[in-house]
């Protein structure tokens, strides 16, 4: 059968392989993870194992909750006052769940989920290295502005080294030589050094201190939980001590939002606090169902445009919160079922020691994140998320175990 030949089995050689080149040019390539997608879809599509893969996607719980959630997105569709072409570019805008699900059909052997790991950080700890320099000398990147940033922009690049970071904890965890665990103590320093000295992206301050404490956490059990945090107050003090980028962030970030009802422009942290007020004055009115998928620009263009005569009253596509913009147009129902989502995936990931406890632990990271962005559906962060999820979360079927096992 043509499932079972040599060029099918190739085929989904290939699609693996470039599962984990799109994951790694996510944070850096808009073009190259693009093709890389499609060109993984196109492969899986010829590997004659598209049925049995997305029977064990389906037969997970995260792949479960996937297509629940998915569903009302499409069911929001249909009650959204908006055009079609406005409801399809949304829905594709959440097509990185397409890839989640699809891979946890077919990433679900050690060895590939291995390869997987240690590709990504091979490369990451490369880049991190060529940062420094950067940084040093403060040499900025044409088209990014900021030393030490070459990346798609300081968020994803931040983004790309917490989830190395959250790797290399996991790994170091395993029983492997001395010299291995220097190397990714090393690769730890590193990332460490990008994310809190370098770069400037506050989403990276939050989301690498919540995902670490759940990773030290799963490590180490719950007891262990009151010496993890007091570990993690010390830590942080010390970085925030110590970093000037970190300290100056934050404190850029204080002044926006104090003064943003004063400021002639649109700040960064400024604007969120204008989106956050407005969207969930749009919730209250609509709590339950929402306005609809794809509904989001409209109904908060038409909320804020009466109502403000300066930047306040722009309209936006996004309250750069993912799950304000959820409960926005897919109601409560909507916003149950993403966090059901996000819940079952963590929870069958951290049983999964080493790699689907990573998974778990990025989906984490970017689910803190995500109270200040929407990094499910953006390109770098939303790819990034989608590829470790889908890879390292998934789980075989009882045959293909005692297979593994023989």
């Amino acid at each position: 059968m043509f499932s079972y030949s040599a060029v099918a089995e190739k085929s989904l050689q290939t699609c693996r392989y470039l599962a984990i080149i799109a994951a790694i040019a996510a944070p850096m390539s808009t073009a190259v993870t693009s093709v890389a997608c499609v060109v993984m879809i196109l492969t899986w599509l010829m590997s004659g194992q598209i049925w049995q893969g997305l029977k064990l996607s389906a037969a997970q719980p995260a792949g479960k909750m996937l297509l629940l959630f998915f569903a009302w997105l499409i069911i929001g569709s249909l009650y959204a006052d908006t055009s079609w072409a406005e409801k399809i570019t949304t829905l594709t805008s959440w097509k990185k769940l397409v890839y989640t699900f699809v891979l946890l059909g077919i990433f679900y052997q050690t060895l590939w989920k291995k390869r997987f790991v240690e590709y990504y950080l091979a490369v990451m700890a490369f880049g991190a290295v060529v940062a420094i320099p950067l940084w040093l000398l403060d040499i900025p990147i044409k088209g990014r502005g900021e030393a030490g940033i070459f990346m798609t922009n300081h968020s994803s690049q931040s983004m790309a080294f917490v989830v190395a970071a959250l790797c290399c904890i996991f790994l170091l965890k395993e029983a492997l030589s001395i010299q291995k665990k220097r190397i990714l103590l090393g690769m730890l320093a590193l990332f460490l050094l990008n994310v809190f000295f370098i770069s400037p992206s506050r989403s990276g301050y939050l989301a690498l201190p919540v995902a670490a404490v759940f990773a030290f956490i799963n490590l180490y059990g719950y007891k262990k939980i009151p010496h993890i945090l007091g570990v993690a107050t010390l830590a942080l003090a010390l970085v925030l001590l110590t970093s000037s980028t970190l300290q100056q962030r934050i404190q850029l970030g204080v002044e926006e939002i104090t003064h943003y009802q004063s400021s002639e422009k649109v700040t960064s942290m400024g604007v969120r606090v204008v989106f956050y007020q407005n969207a969930w004055e749009l919730i209250k009115n609509k709590p339950v169902l929402g306005y609809g998928t794809s509904s989001f620009k409209n109904v908060y263009s038409a909320h804020v445009a009466p109502k403000y005569q300066d930047w306040r009253g722009e309209p936006a596509t996004d309250p750069h919160n993912q799950f304000l913009f959820v409960w926005v147009e897919n109601g409560l129902v909507g916003l149950l079922l993403f966090l059901a989502y996000i819940f079952t995936a963590v929870r069958q990931g951290a049983a999964q020691q080493p790699y689907g406890a990573i998974a778990a632990s990025v989906l984490v990271a970017i689910a803190a994140s995500s109270l200040f962005n929407s990094n499910f559906k953006t390109f770098p962060e939303g790819n990034l998320l989608a590829f470790f999820v889908g890879c390292l979360l998934a789980r075989q079927s009882t045959q293909e175990a005692k297979t593994d096992r023989a």
